[in-house]
């Protein structure tokens, strides 16, 4: 059990690194292969993905797991702290997700958002996988920066949430077009901080629909934001919408193209919705826009 919980005392840096790299290597392969997502430190999810973004979450969850441990060591411990224990323990600590990793050979991961049988199975299966891997994080770091009792518990605890926010915060600002098909194509001359809302003419919402495809396609968040009314500005910002559009590539596999001419068109009250097919690798969704009666959107969903 010591050796499942704790290896530190026995393996550590450069020994520990090799074993703890050719462990994340696999685990980006298999994750590949199985379609399952380590996208964050304490995160795993079903998805469709390349195999540079599957090697591309193992190094950010490492490094993000590193830096943060390493800079709370320095700041707790008395002791002297090597900066190649802490990389070293820290990859070794990642392990368990190869196992998980591995058992998703079974049928066991969604196959997407909606499939709640499944969603449970996989959050069941993935929990003690996850539990066992902050357990080996924390003999990890209390071993390399030699901490014990309360100041190793909380300054432990700070660093982990501080890592899962950094290794989230870089996919989806800086390494979410590994998601995406369409890298963006061009820069929109209309930026968010303008605060324009775009008033369309109900005449035209065919036409502004097919616009906000093509920003889709091209990555052009910011170009479809200006259509917002004020609410959907304050409850979607630009970078929110590329989040989702990314999950949605992760969940569903990668956009391949939307049937424009098979939009359908439905009044509700004052309120116009169009229903417009988005065709994934995966699977068929819809894009739903609803435009207000005064041309503005008033909301946006990708849906099945």
């Amino acid at each position: 059990m010591k050796w499942l919980i704790n290896p530190f005392e026995r393996i550590a840096g450069w020994q520990a690194l090799f074993i703890g790299l050719i462990a994340m290597a696999l685990t980006a392969v298999i994750g590949k292969i199985n379609n399952v997502a380590f996208d964050g430190v304490l995160d795993v999810h079903a998805g469709i993905f390349s195999f540079i973004a599957s090697f591309a979450m193992q190094a950010v969850n490492l490094l993000s797991a590193f830096l943060t441990m390493w800079i709370a060591g320095v700041c707790f411990s008395k002791a002297k702290v090597r900066a190649i224990d802490i990389a070293g323990t820290m990859a070794l600590a990642r392990a368990p997700m190869l196992l998980l990793a591995v058992i998703c050979f079974l049928p066991v991961t969604p196959a997407g958002l909606y499939d709640v049988p499944r969603i449970a199975v996989f959050l069941v299966i993935c929990l003690p996988f996850i539990a066992w891997t902050i357990a080996l994080m924390y003999n990890a770091y209390t071993v390399s920066c030699h901490l014990k009792g309360v100041k190793a518990v909380v300054s432990f605890i700070g660093a982990l949430l501080v890592a899962e926010v950094v290794s989230k915060l870089v996919f989806i600002f800086l390494l979410s077009g590994l998601f995406i098909n369409s890298p963006a194509a061009y820069v929109s001359e209309t930026s968010e901080k303008d605060n324009i809302a775009v008033v369309v003419d109900m005449s035209d919402i065919h036409q502004t629909a097919e616009k906000i495809v093509k920003n889709l396609e091209n990555g052009d968040f910011d170009a479809i934001t200006v259509y917002f009314d004020e609410t959907m500005k304050k409850g979607l910002t630009a970078g929110g919408l590329k989040m989702a559009w990314a999950q949605v590539n992760m969940a569903y596999g990668q956009y391949k193209n939307a049937e424009i001419e098979n939009t359908k068109e439905l009044t509700i009250g004052e309120i116009k919705r169009l229903e417009i097919p988005l065709n994934f690798e995966k699977s068929k969704l819809y894009l739903r826009i609803a435009f207000n009666k005064d041309g503005t959107i008033g909301g946006l969903f990708i849906q099945p």
